[in-house]
């Protein structure tokens, strides 16, 4: 009878397979989440660096026109070429 019992109780206590292959699952897809986490970051930092270029550039791009708004107001024009006194 203690046979009986003994055999049963090996089975209960057998170590499981899937233990270590679940942690490693989650492992790998805790790395792939730190991957795709760390190629998000990546990208928007990406995107802001542009955005802050493209901003400055924009940024250059009015003050000369502004520039040349104001310069050319005074010395362009027909008044300053003819005179239109009556």
């Amino acid at each position: 009878m203690s046979e009986a019992v003994g055999s049963t109780t090996s089975k209960a206590f057998q170590p499981s397979l899937t233990t270590p292959q679940t942690d490693r699952v989650a492992e790998q897809a805790q790395a792939i989440k730190a991957r795709q986490s760390e190629a998000v970051a990546n990208t928007v930092q990406r995107q802001a660096q542009f955005s802050a270029s493209r901003a400055e550039s924009l940024s250059r791009q009015a003050e000369k026109l502004e520039n040349r708004a104001t310069t050319g107001a005074a010395g362009s024009g027909l008044g300053g070429r003819v005179d239109i006194t009556v």
